[in-house]
C-alpha cells in the first residue's frame, strides 16, 4: 500500500496532456490558452490625448501663468476616431481623450486650466512639455507578447485578445470524462425506493459537478448493478472518454468487480490499488488506450472518500490534461481551533475543516464527525486537514496544513482598505 503523495506523482507522471483545438472569442473564458497572443500593431497606434482640453505647442504656452495667460487661436477640434487638424504657431485646438495628436502640437492642457472667449482659448499655466499624451505604443507595440500560452483566460484576457483583432484563439481540449456508478443498492434520482438496503445516488451528481466546476465534461455511461454482463455493457460506453470514474466496487468484497472488469474490457494497466490514506483507502488507478493517453479512477462509494479522491488525485490530472501549469489546489498553513485526536496513525488522514481568516492568519475548525459516509459534513467544509502517519494528536492553536477545495471564505464585506 503506498503512500498519499506516492500515489499522487504517479497519477501527475501517466497524465498526458490532449491536444488543441480552436474555439470562437466568446466562448474561450475559462479555458488554457495554447497559442501565444502576439500583438499585431502598437496600441495606442498613434499618439493620443489623455484628456479633454487643448492641443498646443510648448513653446507657445511656456511661461503661461494666471496673471500672464497665452492666448492662441482655435482652429479645430481633435475627438476620438476623427481626423485632428494641423497646429500652427499660436494655435490650439480643442481635443478631447482618446483623440489623435494634431500635427505640429506636442502637449495637452487639460480643461481646467483654460478659458474660452470667442475663437480664442487662454492658458492659465505651463505644463511640461508632452503632457497628458499617450504616447504611441505605450502599453504595447506590434510583435510583443502580451500572453503566454498555458494562461487561463479570464475577462481581462478576453479583452486583450479581442483588442489585437483575433476572433477565434486556440486552447487545450477539455477531457471528456465518464462517470459509472455501481452496486446494486444505487438508485438514480426519481426511481422508487422499494428497500431499506437501497440509497439514492450522491456520487454521480457530486462528482458531476466537481468535473464542471473543473471545465472539462462529464459524461454520465450509467450505473452498474453487481452482474458481470451490466457491468461489460456499461464499460464499453467508456470507449470514447478520456477518463473513466467509477465509484463503489474496488473494495474487496465478493462483488467488487470494477477492477478486474475495467482490465479485460478496457485493457487497462491498474498502476497503483490501496493508498494508506483516510477516506479513500481503496482507490484504484490505471491507464489505458492504444498510447496509454487515458485514465481510470476507481474510486471508493462511501461519498465523502468519493469527493476526497476526486480533489486531491482526479482533478489534478484533469487539470494537467487542460494545459494548466499548475494543476494542484492551494494549500496553506493554519492554527488548529479545538484539536484532534485520533486512535491510529498508520495512514495520513485528511479531515474535513472549516477555514476562517481572521486577525491576519487562517484558523482551521475541524467538524466531529469525520466519517467517510457523512456527506453533509462537506456542505460546511472548505479543506482537508493534513494528519499525517504516525501523529495520533494535533493540539489547540498547533499549526495544521490545509488542502483548500473552496476559497470563497475569502470573500468578505468587512475588508478594510
Amino acid at each position: 500500500m503506498i503512500k498519499y503523495k506516492e500515489a499522487l506523482d504517479i497519477v501527475i507522471k501517466n497524465t498526458k496532456q490532449l491536444g488543441f483545438e480552436k474555439v470562437f472569442l466568446k466562448d474561450a473564458l475559462g479555458r488554457i490558452l495554447a497559442e501565444d497572443i502576439v500583438a499585431d500593431r502598437d496600441n495606442p497606434p498613434a499618439d493620443n490625448s489623455g484628456m479633454d482640453g487643448f492641443a498646443v505647442r510648448y513653446e507657445d504656452i511656456k511661461g503661461a501663468t494666471e496673471e500672464n495667460p497665452a492666448v492662441l487661436e482655435i482652429v479645430g477640434e481633435a475627438k476620438a476616431g476623427g481626423n485632428p487638424p494641423v497646429i500652427k504657431k499660436g494655435q490650439a485646438s480643442y481635443i478631447f481623450t482618446g483623440g489623435l495628436i494634431p500635427e505640429g502640437a506636442d502637449t495637452v492642457i487639460q480643461k481646467e486650466l483654460t478659458k474660452v472667449e470667442d475663437n480664442k482659448v487662454f492658458i492659465f499655466q505651463e505644463l511640461p512639455k508632452g503632457a497628458n499624451i499617450r504616447p504611441q505604443g505605450g502599453d504595447f507595440k506590434k510583435g510583443d507578447i502580451l500572453i503566454k500560452k498555458r494562461k487561463k483566460i479570464r475577462s481581462a484576457e478576453i479583452g486583450v485578445i479581442s483588442s489585437v483583432n483575433k476572433p477565434t484563439v486556440y486552447v487545450y481540449q477539455k477531457p471528456r470524462v465518464a462517470i459509472l456508478t455501481t452496486g446494486d443498492e444505487i438508485l438514480d434520482l426519481a426511481e422508487p425506493i422499494t428497500s431499506d438496503a437501497q440509497i439514492r445516488t450522491s456520487n454521480t451528481y457530486a462528482l458531476y459537478a466537481q468535473i464542471l466546476e473543473t471545465g472539462a465534461e462529464p459524461i454520465i455511461i450509467g450505473f452498474a448493478k453487481d452482474d458481470p454482463e451490466d457491468l461489460k455493457r456499461k464499460l464499453s460506453y467508456a470507449k470514447s472518454c478520456d477518463i473513466l470514474l467509477t465509484t463503489g466496487g474496488v473494495s474487496v468484497g465478493e462483488y467488487d468487480l470494477v477492477k478486474d472488469f475495467v482490465c479485460t474490457e478496457l485493457g487497462v494497466n491498474i498502476l497503483f490499488w490501496k493508498v494508506a490514506q483516510k477516506p479513500g483507502k481503496p482507490v484504484a488507478f490505471g491507464i489505458w488506450g492504444q498510447e496509454k493517453e487515458k485514465l481510470f479512477f476507481g474510486i471508493p462509494g462511501n461519498p465523502v472518500a468519493c469527493m476526497f479522491v476526486y480533489e486531491t488525485l482526479v482533478k489534478p490530472a484533469i487539470k494537467k490534461m487542460m494545459g494548466y501549469e499548475n494543476y494542484y489546489n492551494p494549500v496553506i498553513t493554519a492554527k488548529l481551533k479545538g484539536g484532534y485526536k485520533r486512535k491510529k496513525a498508520d495512514r495520513q488522514e485528511f479531515i474535513r475543516v472549516a477555514i476562517e481568516y481572521k486577525n491576519n492568519e487562517f484558523i482551521a475548525k475541524p467538524f466531529g464527525k469525520q466519517g467517510s459516509n457523512i456527506l453533509t459534513g462537506m456542505v460546511n467544509a472548505n479543506g482537508f486537514g493534513v494528519v499525517n502517519i504516525g501523529v495520533n494528536e494535533i493540539k489547540e492553536g498547533e499549526e495544521i496544513k490545509v488542502i483548500l477545495f473552496d476559497t470563497s471564505f475569502l470573500d468578505t464585506k468587512d475588508i478594510e482598505i
